[in-house]
């Protein structure tokens, strides 16, 4: 008796520290420029978490799924309140976390070469052009198709470390839009967007474990020119000392973690 009442402690102690860890990876996966893969890194859960998932083995992770949600929800509010009342700040914000993340993502290739160059050109020019087509999605206007492939795409990126899934939702054009679904509990957006990721995790993952082991440097420089050309969607429409100094606080803050992670 005494040994099963030890085992449940345990399990409770172990169930409680996944919820905190999916409080963590959700808040990040809300912060552009900070990798939920990278997370899982330095939790030391990396590899088994995605091999586990690839075997549709999610029963242990379920306490941090709960936790990665309500992470999510408590970092969309505050995010979306502050886009409400201090855009130019906000944007700025993430504008120096996005743009800090580049010279992390850049750090774990091979280094600059024709090939790699190539594909960092071609993503800043692929996702800019993106940017300045007349077809910015809002809230009101998306379609189930659209957060379904959001949601397959985020989450199938975001199991890479040093890639971001919130830069892809920028990358999208998503991002706020997300934002504002997640902090209305628009229920029936939130679920399609859940399925989408849920079914980018266990496609895309495998996939993209498979080219980002073979082809890292590559990968790494194609999404630095996506997130560099995307970049353009946040710049502050009113530049003033505040917005400066947010900016350099998002600079600050993903610079500490890439050097918390890869020092």
């Amino acid at each position: 008796m005494k040994n099963l009442f030890n085992r449940l402690a345990i399990n409770s102690k172990e169930q409680i520290l996944l919820f905190i860890k999916g409080i963590i990876l959700g808040m990040g996966f809300i912060i552009p420029g900070v990798s939920g893969g990278t997370i899982l890194v330095i939790f030391g859960i990396y590899e088994k978490l995605l091999s586990d998932l690839l075997k549709l083995h999610i029963t242990p992770y379920i306490s941090m799924g709960f936790g990665a949600l309500f992470g999510i929800m408590s970092g969309s509010f505050i995010i979306s309140y502050l886009f409400d009342f201090y855009e130019s700040p906000t944007s700025a914000f993430i504008l120096g976390c996005l743009l800090m993340s580049v010279p992390f993502m850049l750090k774990r290739t091979k280094g600059f070469s024709k090939v790699n160059i190539i594909l960092l050109i071609l993503g800043a020019v692929i996702s800019f052009t993106l940017t300045v087509l007349p077809t910015m999605i809002t809230s009101e206007s998306l379609s189930f198709g659209q957060l379904f492939i959001a949601g397959f795409i985020a989450s199938g990126t975001m199991m890479i470390p040093g890639v971001s899934g919130s830069a892809v939702l920028i990358i999208l054009g998503m991002y706020e839009d997300m934002l504002n679904v997640i902090k209305g509990v628009q229920l029936n957006y939130l679920i399609v967007f859940v399925i989408g990721a849920v079914v980018g995790v266990i496609v895309l993952a495998k996939i993209f474990k498979t080219l980002f082991q073979k082809y890292q440097s590559q990968v790494l420089f194609l999404f630095s020119g996506l997130i560099i050309g995307s970049s353009r969607l946040l710049f502050p429409s009113d530049i003033d000392v505040f917005s400066i100094i947010t900016f350099i606080v998002g600079l600050v803050i993903v610079y500490r973690w890439g050097n918390y992670k890869y020092k």
